[in-house]
């Protein structure tokens, strides 16, 4: 008798964390941005947005860079606005965070472990009806020196 009553007074204690913590991955602002995004792409039309971001210490000109970054949207509008959002809401020390929160955006529930860390990797999943949306390809990886990643997102729309 005593177990279950301590059983059940530590699921009511941990019940408030718990949906504290789904609220907090449902109100990722980051996913009314991807949504619009995505949206956008217009069947038999391809659309990619690349998010550049470097980690260290490097010289660049004259001054002493500890990081940035930089994000292709090819002229396109909405890919303007989304590569906005994320050169302010990104994170430049961990490339693999952004891609896990795209990833969070478009997975159904459960969400992705909060201690995986993604390194590099290549995801494909599907945004929309199956009538109309977009075929989407995220890929994480490496850039061309120490402590730059790429996070490149493609849409294929249908």
């Amino acid at each position: 008798m005593k177990i279950t009553c301590l059983l059940a007074t530590l699921l009511l204690l941990a019940s408030p964390v718990v949906a504290s913590l789904a609220r907090d991955r449902e109100k990722d602002e980051l996913c009314p941005e991807l949504a619009t995004f995505l949206a956008s792409v217009k069947p038999e039309e391809t659309r990619t947005i690349t998010l550049h971001t470097y980690w260290g210490a490097r010289q660049e000109g004259d001054k002493l860079v500890l990081g940035s970054k930089s994000c292709e949207h090819n002229d396109y509008e909405p890919g303007k606005r989304f590569c906005t959002y994320l050169m302010e809401h990104s994170s430049t020390e961990f490339a693999g965070y952004n891609a896990k929160r795209i990833l969070n955006c478009l997975s159904p529930k459960p969400q992705i472990a909060e201690n995986l860390q993604i390194q590099s990797g290549s995801f494909s999943t599907s945004y929309g009806s199956p009538n109309r949306g977009a075929l989407v390809d995220l890929e994480v990886m490496r850039d061309k020196e120490p402590g730059e990643m790429v996070l490149r997102l493609q849409a294929d729309g249908y």
